[in-house]
């Protein structure tokens, strides 16, 4: 029985490619040509150009200027080669992408033309999954066999097509032999099959191999085995020498195990006379970190004071590769220091400036619809910095415009627009910036053309593709008319790593976005729709990468994870070590879950690989510095936790008894006291006397203080200084405001009553369902609802405001029925009400308050008194008043305090949402006004009887319409009036010495005031600013 042939293993810690070099060089002479016929196969091209590097750098040290090397191929470029050299005809190799379209035509062909347009991309997806299946089963060496009964929680189509998977991949492979085109693993299963002793095809390449080395291989793929199996086969016949050298240290992991054993070899350690270095323990640092760019910071530290010589010396990697543009920043201030920075990795093109602009096109696209394009999705692509630092030809930058344009969308609150609509509007939009021009004709046409072009580039010419030349035709005329902003980027004297990446963008569009849809032989795709055009777009966009070479090899390297296999570096410096990023984790393919693959026979391999890449990583280095974020789950922020790798070589480390070096970094933080509130100095003070007004100057009419000055003050210190201090405006959002359903019931109402205003009359004289009906349908139109929800939003919306008046009326007419009212005269409708108050600031400063409010409905009814009825129309119809509340408050004491809780007092005396000062603030408009003087000496000349009253009208509360704020008897009145006359100024004039005598503006009391603020985010940046 033969023995077995002998698998070489080098530890990583002896600098695994180096001892490699050492080990090599004893069997072979740079000098002798025999080593031409030497091939060298290594899983990466990283790991291939370190080692020639060595074997360089080994011979020069010898003395061998220009020496001959061996045949050094990754992996890759050894089966490309294979398949070249055995296939008697080998097929050109094909985007990714473009196997999709053949795997539809294979669908077709199974399922018919029905099925495959049913649902284009939905086909799609699938289709790029099922190429996923495909191509495990060919790493296998499989053919795919029908499932049965595919799992249950599968989607139908998914199933549909697993239950036919043998014809449809059969038919599959028909058409790639009859298209004569082919892949990686396609070529990988050719290769398999080609290379047999019983074909004698592989004799053409026994002319080109004499000797071949396969290193650094594990976890190998059952076709991946059946070619290294045969080249072992063919050195035990002596028709050619085989090594199989592996890196690992003394006590071999599983998965290099399973591999020996799947290859059919006897592990033996290379003897030690060849390490490059002495075998010894790494020294691991672990940095816990809470934000992520403090490790950028640090990682800078450790090698700021470092000389690198060699290519070998650092290695910065990166596990999320997102780090990469904050890194290179970082280390832009040491460029004196790192004259070479060498990066390889995949860096994704989502990151782009450019892919971006392109990406936000297509959702356009995609969400577009009958009524145009959606608002956001339109200021989106215009506010992209591409677009909004082009210039017009006037010299005016496009942002000026975008603002206007922007401020329009607001203002209508449409939710979707057409850019013909915006075109045909533009004067109303330059409304302001025509009254800063001379040549205002002039000015309007170059800004309506300009605009005119951004619309045909970035929208018009989308709505339009009807063939596959006409997407790659789009992005050249974005890239033609964003050319002076490209331009500038590119011709720095000092390029950025900005220029960079953006010469690598446009490289990938030019080499292998615009061929996919240029080339005829491939994309013959009259037949599919735009939407699938777009959808191919997308995912090329998304998934396409540009790939750092890292070539020469020379400075500091920063690295992805895995490219970092077999190599050697004296100093490792680890970012992102936290769970989810290392190991990382592959995207979820719902085809090929565990199950799934158990059932066909696929190995499921979970994180072994990435076990052994990291260990191997960590002990081929003198020291590592591991990074990760530590993050507590909170309401603002995700939770971060440590990589199973951390703790793994904690747990390690604590087994051998060392100790284990963690720092905490963490950014320089100052811990206060508990932030209560924005502080007030000299000068806010004076700003807000400003505001309250000059001695002795009575206000004019824009700045009267409404009772949302005190309701703001109350309900929050930081927003009253945001809205009044800072003066910073509501952003109004495109759509439906809040106040836009109430504003519109105020406003039918007031159309309504206006016939009636100062006459007395009966509700059910006055109501006429068809007459409410069509004047309802008539200014719903003019308020253009229906552009400003969404279709189901608006029918549910405008049925319930309908359904609310009608009901309203009802209400008071059964009243009238049951004679509980007798009469109703309207006495104002949005009734303006005045009054003034002196406030005295000190001894020496008094100044005149002129408070104003603006009344929804001011009635006078007939209910066996007369009672005069504040009413204020709420579209919610859960805002309520509180009796009991406005009970107490007639015996309130004001605090003597003007401090943070003082406030918080005042502000909970009048109910939720201080529903009840609102009230309150207009019953004490109307008692000082001199129309209730007037109405008061009325009754009392006929002797009638009266009380106020002030409530909230809610339509669409249909069983309780209207909430009142005062429940009591009528002897009880005359209570509430000496409370308005007296105390009710003295609560106003205490909120205003809160104002400007408490230290700070404190923020709420309540935290449900701050769901729907508009000044959420400067607040927490202020709160942030303060610590």
């Amino acid at each position: 029985m033969n023995s077995l042939q002998k698998a070489i293993l080098i530890p990583p810690s002896s600098h695994f490619l180096k001892t490699l070099a050492n080990y090599f060089l004893s069997k072979h002479s740079l000098t002798d040509p025999y080593i031409l016929k030497v091939w060298c196969v290594f899983p990466t091209k990283r790991s291939s150009l370190f080692f020639q590097h060595y074997l360089k750098e080994k011979a020069i040290n010898k003395g061998i200027e220009t020496g001959i090397f061996p045949r050094i191929f990754s992996f890759e470029e050894f089966i490309t080669n294979l398949y070249v050299l055995l296939s008697p005809e080998p097929y050109p190799q094909i985007p990714d992408i473009l196997r999709i379209f053949i795997f539809l035509e294979a669908l077709e062909i199974k399922k018919g033309k029905d099925f495959i347009f049913s649902n284009c991309e939905k086909n799609f997806f699938w289709g790029l999954k099922f190429l996923e299946v495909f191509e495990e089963f060919e790493k296998e060496g499989k053919i795919p066999q029908n499932l049965i009964y595919p799992p249950e929680e599968l989607p139908l189509q998914a199933k549909e097509l697993f239950e036919e998977i043998k014809e449809i991949y059969s038919i599959y492979h028909s058409l790639l032999e009859k298209k004569k085109v082919s892949y990686h693993s396609y070529r990988l299963k050719n290769v398999a099959s080609l290379l047999s002793i019983e074909n004698s095809n592989y004799k053409t390449i026994l002319e080109k191999i004499k000797e071949i080395w396969f290193i650094g291989f594990a976890g190998l793929r059952g076709t991946e085995a059946e070619i290294l199996k045969f080249f072992k086969i063919l050195s035990q016949e002596g028709i050619i020498k085989s090594f199989f050298i592996f890196s690992s240290n003394f006590e071999i992991p599983s998965i290099l195990k399973n591999t020996l054993f799947q290859l059919g070899l006897e592990p033996e350690f290379l003897d030690a006379s060849f390490y490059e270095k002495k075998i010894k323990e790494p020294k691991i640092y672990f940095y816990r970190i809470s934000e992520p760019h403090t490790q950028i910071k640090q990682a800078i530290k450790l090698i700021s004071e470092e000389k690198i010589e060699s290519p070998d010396k650092i290695v910065i990697i990166l596990p999320d590769s997102i780090n990469l543009f904050p890194l290179l920043y970082a280390l832009n201030d040491l460029k004196n220091i790192f004259h070479e920075i060498n990066i390889t990795l995949q860096y994704p093109l989502t990151k782009f400036p450019l892919n971006t602009l392109l990406i936000l096109v297509i959702k356009a696209q995609k969400e577009k619809n009958y009524q145009g394009y959606s608002s956001y999705d339109y200021l989106r692509i215009l506010k992209h910095p591409y677009l909004r630092i082009t210039k017009l030809e006037i010299g005016i930058s496009f942002e000026k415009i975008v603002q206007n344009i922007e401020n329009f969308l607001r203002k209508k609150g449409y939710l979707r627009i057409t850019p013909k609509e915006i075109e045909t509007q533009i004067e109303e939009i330059l409304a302001e910036k025509l009254s800063e021009q001379n040549r205002v004709q002039e000015f309007t046409e170059i800004c309506k053309n300009f605009l005119k072009k951004i619309h045909q580039l970035f929208f018009k010419n989308w709505e339009d593709i009807k063939k596959p030349f006409q997407v790659s035709q789009n992005i050249k005329e974005v890239l033609l008319f964003l050319k002076p902003v490209l331009e500038e980027i590119e011709k720095k004297e000092d390029p950025d790593w900005q220029s960079i990446l953006l010469r690598n963008y446009l490289y990938i569009l030019e080499n292998k976005i615009y061929p996919i849809f240029e080339d005829e032989n491939y994309l013959n795709l009259e037949k599919f729709p735009k939407e699938l055009l777009l959808d191919i777009l997308e995912y090329l966009l998304r998934q396409e990468k540009v790939s750092f070479e890292g070539d020469p090899l020379k400075g500091l390297q920063i690295m992805g994870f895995l490219e970092t296999r077999l190599l050697s570096f004296e100093k490792v410096i680890i970012l992102d070590v936290n769970e989810g990023i290392l190991p990382p984790a592959s995207e979820f393919n719902p085809l090929l879950t565990d199950e799934i693959k158990t059932i066909f026979g696929i190995p499921t391999y979970k994180n072994e690989l990435s076990d052994y890449y990291f260990d191997t990583l960590i002990h081929s280095a003198e020291e590592n510095h591991l990074f990760y974020l530590l993050v507590e789950k909170g309401k603002t922020q995700e939770f971060k936790e440590p990589s199973r790798f951390i703790h793994k070589l904690k747990w390690e480390l604590e087994k051998r008894q060392q100790k284990i070096e963690e720092k905490s970094e963490s950014p320089d933080l100052i811990i206060l006291q508990k932030i209560d509130g924005i502080p007030k100095n000299k000068e806010i003070k004076e700003a807000l006397i400003n505001f309250l007004g000059q001695k002795n100057i009575i206000r004019n009419e824009k700045e009267y203080i409404s009772r949302y000055f005190f309701e703001t003050y109350l309900s929050c210190g930081a927003k009253f200084y945001f809205k009044y201090i800072l003066k910073l405006k509501e952003s109004e959002k495109i759509g439906l405001e809040s106040t836009d359903i109430g504003n519109f019931v105020h406003n039918f109402f007031e159309n309504y009553f206006k016939p009636y205003l100062g006459k007395s009359f009966k509700f059910k004289s006055i109501y006429d369902e068809e007459k409410i009906k069509n004047e309802f349908e008539s200014l719903w139109n003019e308020y253009e609802f229906y552009r400003k929800m969404d279709a189901l939003s608006h029918f549910f919306s405008k049925k319930i405001a309908l359904e609310s008046i009608n009901r309203y009326f009802k209400y008071l007419i059964e009243m009238e029925n049951a004679n509980k009212l007798k009469e109703t005269q309207v006495l104002g409708i949005e009734k303006v009400l005045k009054t003034f108050l002196n406030f005295e600031i000190n001894e020496k400063e008094k100044i005149i308050l002129n408070l104003m409010g603006k009344i929804d409905y001011l009635i006078k009814r007939k209910e066996g008194i007369t009672k005069f009825l504040i009413l204020d129309y709420k579209s919610n119809p859960y805002t309520n008043t509180y009796p009991k509340l406005a009970q107490e408050i007639l015996n309130f004491k004001l605090p003597e305090r003007f401090d943070q809780y003082s406030i918080y007092e005042v502000a909970l005396a009048f109910g939720d949402k201080l529903s009840n000062f609102q009230l309150m603030f207009y019953f004490y408009l109307f008692y000082k006004s001199d129309l209730f003087n007037a109405l008061k000496k009325s009754c009392i000349e006929k002797s009638e009887t009266y009380s106020i009253n002030a409530g909230f009208i809610t339509p669409s509360y249909f069983e309780k319409p209207e909430k009142f704020l005062f429940n009591v008897k009528l002897k009880d009145f005359p209570k509430i009036y000496n409370y308005f006359e007296n105390k009710f100024p003295k609560l106003i004039k205490w909120i205003l010495y809160h104002i400007l005598e408490s230290d700070k503006f404190y923020f709420t009391y309540n935290e449900n005031f701050c769901k729907y603020c508009e000044y959420k985010e400067p607040c927490k940046n202020y709160k942030y600013f303060l610590k």
